[in-house]
């Protein structure tokens, strides 16, 4: 139960860094913003490592470091990518197909099995992105790259972040997200840059803030249960970027939207109970 209401703060958490990423890369470049969400975050991250016992950097599992750090790189990008082209919640529903990845993914990066509900729910979640995009609509082509693109980075990083587990201190697995997020986005400066005003400094800042809090509610919601019970609880995400849409930008979700939304997060939940239902029994 922590493990849940954890990763219910964490997408919070989350939705509110890339809805400020959204307001930011409508004036600044892309790679501005993406390096910012990580310089921000490494800078937020020193008072931590500081008061650590042992050195941040010491790690016992440095290969699943380096991947889930770089699969957060990815996932940055596309999902400020998509935000840039897409209002929060269509970037979302399509995003949602993230914990359906996970679920089907953990077989072979895992070792966990792959039944027939998996698939299921799968396919089913698959058919819910349809619904959002509307095949014929503008949605439907390479502008729903970018979230498809995340969902599946995402997906990634969250079983790097189980395959973790408890080999290294939580703050050990941020400083490596932080500091190689910034290593890999610092050379983009040189071709992507604009000169913040305070108040786009302020959300710089905002986002390393947010971006650590979120990313330490997530490791310590996978520290406390398997990736396919946690990840479903993603989802709540819907409920975030539906108010911080409309609060922040004036969109709303339409029907279709919410229909094919539906679909995604019903699959994923159905999936959540089969297979709790099977571990209890």
């Amino acid at each position: 139960m922590l493990g849940m209401g954890l990763m219910v703060l964490s997408v919070g958490l989350l939705t509110a860094m890339d809805g400020t990423g959204k307001y930011l890369v409508q004036d600044y470049p892309l790679g501005q913003v993406v390096w910012a969400r990580y310089a921000f975050n490494l800078l937020a991250l020193l008072p931590l490592a500081l008061l650590g016992r042992r050195p941040v950097w010491q790690t016992r599992a440095a290969g699943w470091q380096w991947i889930r750090a770089l699969c957060m790189i990815l996932a940055t990008w596309t999902m400020f990518l998509s935000l840039k082209w897409l209002p929060m919640a269509e970037t979302y529903a399509i995003a949602f197909l993230s914990p359906l990845l996970v679920a089907l993914l953990a077989g072979p990066v895992l070792g966990e099995r792959v039944g027939w509900a998996r698939w299921l729910a799968a396919f089913f979640g698959f058919l819910g992105v349809v619904v959002v995009l509307r095949p014929g609509s503008g949605m439907f082509g390479a502008v729903a790259l970018a979230p498809l693109a995340m969902a599946l980075s995402f997906a990634l990083y969250q079983l790097a972040t189980r395959a973790l587990g408890g080999r290294d201190h939580a703050t050990t697995t941020m400083f490596y997200s932080a500091a190689v997020g910034t290593l890999f986005t610092t050379p983009v400066l040189w071709w992507q840059w604009r000169e913040p005003d305070p108040f786009g400094w302020l959300l710089m800042l905002a986002m390393g803030v947010l971006g650590l809090l979120a990313q330490l509610a997530m490791i310590q919601a996978f520290a406390l249960g398997p990736a396919s019970l946690i990840s479903p609880f993603l989802y709540s995400q819907i409920v975030w970027a539906s108010l911080f849409g409309y609060l922040v930008f004036g969109d709303l979700p339409d029907l279709m939207t919410l229909v094919g939304a539906a679909v995604v997060v019903a699959s994923g939940l159905w999936l959540w109970r089969v297979e709790a239902k099977g571990k209890s029994g």
